[in-house]
């Protein structure tokens, strides 16, 4: 794919997190690049298209992947996602969600499936490799662990939902937080002390 439409996809990602799919048109997009419409058309078909594309860039995108062993143990790889996840806290606007499930139904349920699968293979593989390591505990139930953190990531911490406030969800220390109850519940001692080690130097650096 070439670079022109990569960028036109990251971007036009952001602005929908910042002001949610509906409020920005096919116009929006063209002027914030400066090409033209007809430009625009080149590498899109229409508003779904470009909507499904977007999605399906940052669904690939390997940013909120725990199994990626570049980032180091099964812990850092959590600040590795926490250090993604301050960056989009910059730009989110809930809106986009409500606009995928009102106007692209299909789209909303195939980014919900693909969430939630991503987020059970990723702690799977996380909390294995933990015990693996020593970091995790040996009698975790690694597949209610990673059932339960779905429904955190995806019931729990939708605002929509009620039970957090946009504003809650939008600041870093609640995912700091629910993390920090989460390693509490599955790691060793060696486990907590490296995890409030690499916590307390992120905090500090903010």
């Amino acid at each position: 794919m070439e670079d022109k439409k990569l960028h036109i996809l990251k971007n036009v990602g952001i602005l929908y997190l910042k002001f949610g799919i509906r409020s920005v048109t096919m116009d929006d997009v063209a002027s914030e690049f400066g090409i033209s419409k007809k430009t625009l058309y080149q590498y899109f078909n229409d508003k779904a298209d470009l909507v499904s594309q977007v999605v399906d860039y940052y669904l690939e995108n390997p940013m909120f992947d725990l199994n990626n062993s570049g980032d180091g143990n099964a812990i850092d790889r959590y600040f590795c996602l926490r250090e993604h996840i301050n960056k989009i806290l910059k730009y989110f606007n809930n809106n986009i969600e409500f606009d995928l499930r009102k106007q692209y139904p299909k789209l909303y349920k195939k980014v919900h499936k693909m969430k939630r699968e991503k987020i059970f293979s990723s702690t799977v593989s996380s909390l294995e490799e933990g015990m693996k390591t020593g970091f995790f505990r040996e009698d975790l139930d690694v597949e209610l662990i990673a059932k339960l953190q779905v429904g955190r990531m995806l019931f729990t911490l939708n605002p929509g939902n009620g039970i957090f406030t946009d504003s809650e969800v939008a600041k870093i220390e609640l995912f700091d937080k629910v993390i920090e109850y989460h390693m509490h519940a599955i790691c060793t001692e060696k486990g907590i002390k490296y995890f409030k080690q690499q916590l307390n130097n992120v905090q500090n650096e903010a």
